[in-house]
């Protein structure tokens, strides 16, 4: 029995050692390579820690071992960025980071990651970045746990720059206009060609200038203001050869004024964010009858200009919502029927005219492609594209050419 015992106590003894053994060789051919090394970068510029705290897991979740340094007063340069925002870009291995920007007049500003690539730089000057980048896990860890701390130092010396999706536009077209650069305010667009709304950006701010059938040709000098920033803009607009077609004369059901009075405030308010994404749909799958612009004839004799799509609709169609948005009207007009107008944001509206039935109601957050009512007889179906109270061409927004589509990931 002594002798069994004794043979026991051997083996223990011999796995104790073999399993020391084991995690001294592992715990010593862990190194700092055991770490993550993919860097932080921002402005396309590697990072350099300036402190770090991490648990290296050697054997299981039995033995760890550690790597500290406390975090320093060294500060990175990163130079001067002269012609872009820079980005803050975290590798796969970062689970969470805290960044903190302090601005040239002392201003700080903290958040995550998208947050800080949106920032807006609101002047010229030096700015320091602190970043701490965590990589945390909630199950038991198989690999490095901790984090790393970075401090840089860099300069924005930003010009503010204006640019137009196309410096020449048919009539019917929409053109984005993009600013960008360090700026003191928010910009406001003085032009003819209608109200342009602006929306922020990551770089600065993006509006979008209607071109309507009827904007005069030539050169349309516009002044942009942003704060201390005025700029003329210069957008040349072509004559687009609208055909004619022939339409029986309407009879005069009344309700201009009610139409008015529930559809014209709608031109000037509206949500200010963006809602669609990229190009728009048709709202019937029918042919269409009348195309925008299309001068319309009555006995020979012009009677007005098409400012949306005619669609040959059959009673009972489906009709759909041409992009995402909110439903700012919803109801029956004695001038135009079952009318349902969707706010796409930005001064952007689509205008459903002629529906036999509306099931869209107002307020409504609706999805490019949701029902918002049916075609029938006692009206045509109707669809007018507005910025303001500018009609552009619908075909060019469906087709995804318009200036609607110009740098959406902006």
């Amino acid at each position: 029995m002594r002798k069994l015992l004794l043979w026991l106590v051997m083996v223990i003894v011999m796995v104790a050692l073999i399993l020391g053994g084991t995690a001294a060789f592992l715990y010593s051919r862990t190194g700092e390579d055991a770490l993550p090394q993919e860097p932080v970068t921002f402005g396309e510029t590697s990072l350099e820690p300036n402190g770090w705290d991490w648990v290296v897991p050697v054997l299981g979740d039995s033995v760890n071992k550690t790597y500290q340094s406390l975090t320093n007063l060294t500060v990175q340069k990163l130079g001067t960025f002269t012609d872009t925002v820079p980005q803050l870009v975290l590798p796969a291995w970062v689970t969470r980071a805290e960044i903190t920007i302090t601005a040239p007049d002392g201003t700080s500003w903290s958040g995550g990651v998208e947050d800080c690539n949106t920032y807006t730089y609101t002047q010229n000057g030096d700015y320091d970045l602190v970043v701490t980048a965590y990589h945390q896990e909630n199950e038991p860890p198989a690999d490095a746990q901790g984090w790393y701390a970075y401090h840089a130092a860099y300069t924005m010396q930003l010009t503010p720059t204006v640019t137009l999706s196309s410096e020449r536009a048919a009539q019917g077209s929409v053109v984005a206009i993009m600013l960008s650069g360090i700026l003191d305010g928010e910009p406001s667009l003085e032009t003819d060609l209608g109200t342009v709304w602006f929306r922020k950006t990551a770089s600065g701010y993006m509006g979008y200038i209607p071109v309507t059938y009827n904007a005069e040709s030539g050169d349309h000098v516009m002044t942009l203001t942003c704060g201390s920033l005025t700029q003329e803009v210069t957008l040349s607009v072509s004559k687009t050869e609208y055909g004619n077609a022939a339409v029986p004369a309407e009879e005069d059901s009344g309700g201009a004024e009610e139409f008015r009075n529930a559809i014209w405030p709608l031109y000037t308010t509206g949500e200010s964010e963006k809602l669609w994404s990229g190009a728009f749909q048709r709202p019937s799958a029918a042919e269409v009858t009348l195309s925008y612009g299309v001068v319309q004839m009555v006995d020979g004799q012009r009677s007005g200009q098409a400012t949306g799509l005619t669609y040959a609709a059959s009673p009972g169609e489906t009709i759909t919502a041409p992009q995402n948005g909110k439903v700012v009207f919803a109801g029956t007009l004695t001038l135009t029927g079952g009318t349902v107008v969707i706010d796409h944001g930005c001064g952007v509206k689509s205008y459903l005219y002629g529906l036999q039935t509306v099931t869209a109601e107002q307020g409504q957050t609706v999805s490019t492609g949701d029902a918002v009512g049916t075609a029938g007889e006692e009206h045509d179906l109707i669809y007018e594209l507005r910025i303001g109270n500018k009609s552009v061409d619908p075909d060019k927004a469906i087709l995804g050419s318009s200036g609607l589509q110009y740098r959406e990931s902006e």
